[in-house]
């Protein structure tokens, strides 16, 4: 239907970019590819969607594209949509049922993130648990000042230290480091015991680092 046409309309725009000459790594190419990944999406071919996706991040990457660039943060969040998406129909489809959703869309999203960084792909990483940070960010802006809050503000820090450890795994030791300082002021404005876990883990990825 009307999908599949538009889908035919953006790949054709995709093959006459390519003939004119223009980069596969250009800014234009990456622009058509999200409206492929977006409709690939709406069409439930999430793989197909997913991969699009993950090479229109990368070309953005290559093009030293910042994160809070707002076309990288929509198609980020769509692409973490698209990996939900799979990752809900696998375990509906395993379970039986199509009523499986996650309680909390961070830690969804860690464990997407968590996946990626297994397999080595820092910057894929790095995009899930930037958007996880985002996640956590707006929702401790609705919370008051309390127990709540500091333990949404302890969670924001271990997804900073998880980014800088992403960072420091790309031999961006700079950006890590402002990172890290970032984890440590936090940490200390809720008063986290320095022998806590999450605190002796921050110091590990810190001195792992310097080790580099």
């Amino acid at each position: 239907g009307d999908l599949t046409s538009s889908l035919q309309s953006y790949l054709q725009s995709l093959n006459v970019l390519r003939s004119s000459g223009c980069s596969d790594d250009s800014i234009e190419v990456a622009l058509v590819l999200s409206a492929v990944g977006q409709l690939h999406l709406k069409k439930g071919c999430y793989v197909e969607a997913i991969v699009t996706l993950q090479h229109c991040m990368r070309i953005f990457d290559s093009n030293g594209v910042p994160d809070d660039n707002i076309r990288v943060k929509g198609i980020r969040s769509i692409l973490v949509d698209a990996e939900l998406a799979l990752k809900e129909n696998k375990t509906s489809t395993l379970a039986g049922q199509r009523d499986f959703q996650y309680d909390d869309r961070a830690v969804a999203v860690d464990e997407i993130a968590d996946n990626y960084m297994n397999k080595g792909d820092y910057s894929g990483a790095i995009w899930f648990y930037t958007e996880a940070l985002e996640i956590r960010r707006k929702k401790a802006q609705t919370l008051t000042e309390g127990a709540q809050k500091a333990c949404e503000s302890v969670d924001i820090a271990r997804t900073i230290c998880k980014i800088a450890q992403m960072r420091s795994l790309r031999g961006e030791f700079e950006a890590a480091s402002i990172l890290f300082d970032v984890v440590k002021r936090i940490y200390h404005s809720v008063q986290l015991p320095n022998d806590h876990p999450f605190y002796k883990d921050y110091l590990d990825q810190l001195s792992a680092m310097r080790k580099m």
